[in-house]
């Protein structure tokens, strides 16, 4: 593998793996909503930059735009109080954001006419839908939220490793 899809694979998997550790959170009786997505966004933040600085090199600037705009969401987390209307609408400008970044590595892909850009259209596309479903659901109490809000990440982490490894198994068959 290279440089760059082995530091893809090890940020996309280490988010899964914070993500599967806060579906934890309410058996453990922790239904802090703010304190979840302070883990998630921070997270966000930290991998995603130090992902950024190793492959620096590469000059792809996902993982950066990433870490930008899960800190801005992080810091929108504190201005005022963390009610359902205001937490729909972080969910849905951080998915917009990251759509937008994510629309701009598909459109990297199609002007090197790499077929990679098709996949990462369709994930794209699950990407916005799971996150438009997530926004939609959030009406409920904070233990339903943060379930809710987890299973989002977690699916937007297995869409992140799809790409590192579909790239690896296509250059294996050339």
């Amino acid at each position: 593998m290279k440089k760059k899809e082995v530091v893809d694979l090890i940020t996309s998997l280490s988010s899964l793996i914070i993500s599967f550790t806060i579906l934890l959170f309410p058996i453990f009786k922790i239904n802090d909503l703010k304190l979840v997505l302070t883990i998630i966004f921070g997270f966000y933040t930290i991998i995603k930059l130090t992902g950024f600085i190793i492959i620096f090199k590469e000059k792809d600037v996902e993982n950066l735009f990433t870490s930008i705009i899960s800190l801005l969401m992080l810091i929108s987390l504190y201005i005022g109080s963390l009610t359902t209307k205001k937490l729909v609408l972080i969910i849905l400008i951080w998915l917009g954001l990251i759509s937008l970044v994510k629309l701009k590595k598909a459109d990297f892909y199609h002007d090197r006419q790499n077929k990679m850009w098709i996949l990462r259209l369709f994930i794209l596309f699950i990407f916005i839908i799971t996150g438009l479903l997530t926004s939609l659901n959030l009406m409920y109490e904070s233990q339903v939220q943060i379930l809710i809000i987890t299973y989002f990440f977690i699916i937007n982490n297995l869409l992140d490793t799809i790409d590192p490894l579909t790239s690896y198994l296509m250059r294996g068959h050339k």
